[in-house]
C-alpha cells in the first residue's frame, strides 16, 4: 500500500448567531497536514438555494479525501481542480473549503499570501460599504436600530422570505431618511415588482438587488427602473454574467457561491471587462472564510461584509 503524502481531516463547526431567531449556522471545515507539519485549513457554509446541504458537502469531502492524501503535487491548482471536477460536478461549498485550505497551505509554506496576486488593491476607486439587515416575519429589526442610527453606511435590506406589500411599505417607513439597497432575492412576481417600484418612490433607494428569479431577468425589459440593478443568485458561472450584462449595473460575488478564490477571480475579471461594478459579499460564514473575504475586499467596488451584528464573538 502506498504511503500517504499528507494527513486529511474534516469536521463540523458552528457559528452561534444572534438577532436572527436562529441558534447557529453549520460550517464544513477541511484540513490537511504534510510530512513537514505544514497545514492548510479551509471552511465553507452550504446553502440550500444552490442545492447544497451540510450532509452532501461532508460526503463530498470524504469522497475526495484520497486525492489529498495521495496527490504528489498539491500546489498544482489547475491539476487539482481538474481531478476534483472529475469527481464532483457541483456543490461549490465543498470546493471552497478544499481550495481555501490549499491557499492557506501555500501561505503557510511560502510566507506569502497568493490572494494578493489574484486581487490587488484598486487604489483609485471610491468604495461604498453596506450595513446588511435581514428581514423575515419573526425577526425583530428594532433590536438593530441603535446600531443603524450610529452607522452612516448604506442600509442593505435582504428579504429572507417574501413580505406582504403592506409589510414592505412599513419597512420602508422604518428606514425613512436612510440610503437603502433593496435585496429582493427574486421573491416577487412581475406585477409585484411594479407595485414595489411605486412604493420606492418615497424612499432614498440607491440600488435593487436580484429583483427577479434566475433566468427571469429579461422580464424587467418593459419596466421603467431608475435604479442600478445588481444580480446575486443569478450568478453562479461566468457565463451568467454575460447573460445578464445588458440589464445589470453590477454583480454580487462571494467566495463560496462560486467555489473558491480562483473561480472568484474568473468572475471578477469578466465583470470588469464588461464594465460592471463588483460587490464582494458573503453568506453567514465561518471566520476562516470571512477572513479571506476581508483580505481581498479592497479590490472590489462595493463591500457587503458587515454582518458582525448577527454573529456572537
Amino acid at each position: 500500500m502506498k504511503e500517504r503524502k499528507r494527513d486529511v481531516y474534516y469536521w463540523q463547526e458552528r457559528t452561534i448567531l444572534k438577532n436572527l431567531n436562529i441558534e447557529w449556522q453549520e460550517h464544513a471545515i477541511f484540513k490537511f497536514i504534510d510530512k513537514q507539519g505544514i497545514q492548510g485549513v479551509g471552511a465553507a457554509t452550504p446553502n440550500y438555494y444552490f442545492g447544497e446541504t451540510f450532509k452532501t458537502t461532508m460526503a463530498i469531502l470524504e469522497l475526495i479525501r484520497d486525492l489529498f492524501e495521495m496527490e504528489d503535487d498539491i500546489e498544482n491548482l489547475p491539476n487539482i481542480e481538474e481531478k476534483f471536477n472529475e469527481k464532483i460536478k457541483r456543490d461549490n461549498s465543498s470546493k471552497t473549503a478544499v481550495f481555501l485550505a490549499i491557499f492557506d497551505y501555500l501561505t503557510n509554506k511560502y510566507n506569502y499570501d497568493p490572494a494578493k496576486l489574484l486581487f490587488p488593491t484598486k487604489k483609485s476607486i471610491s468604495q461604498e460599504s453596506l450595513f446588511r439587515i435581514f428581514w423575515k416575519k419573526d425577526i425583530n429589526i428594532f433590536d438593530l436600530l441603535p446600531e443603524i442610527q450610529k452607522d452612516e453606511k448604506i442600509i442593505k435590506i435582504e428579504f429572507l422570505e417574501k413580505p406582504l406589500l403592506t409589510e414592505f411599505e412599513k419597512i420602508l417607513k422604518l428606514f425613512k431618511g436612510k440610503k437603502l439597497w433593496i435585496d429582493l432575492r427574486g421573491l416577487f412576481s412581475h406585477h409585484e415588482i411594479r407595485q414595489i417600484l411605486k412604493l420606492l418612490k418615497t424612499s432614498e433607494t440607491i440600488a435593487l438587488e436580484q429583483p427577479t428569479p434566475k433566468y427571469k431577468e429579461n422580464t424587467l425589459s418593459n419596466l421603467q427602473i431608475n435604479y442600478p440593478i445588481f444580480w446575486d443568485e443569478s450568478i453562479e458561472q461566468p457565463e451568467d454574467i454575460i447573460r445578464v450584462s445588458n440589464i445589470a449595473s453590477g454583480v454580487v460575488l462571494d467566495i463560496t457561491k462560486v467555489g473558491g478564490l480562483t473561480n472568484l477571480k474568473k468572475h471578477y475579471d469578466l465583470a470588469n471587462i464588461l464594465n460592471l461594478e463588483t460587490v464582494i459579499s458573503t453568506r453567514i460564514e465561518h471566520s476562516i472564510n470571512l477572513n479571506w473575504s476581508n483580505k481581498i475586499k479592497n479590490a472590489f467596488d462595493i463591500i457587503d461584509l458587515n454582518i458582525d451584528h448577527y454573529i456572537v464573538i
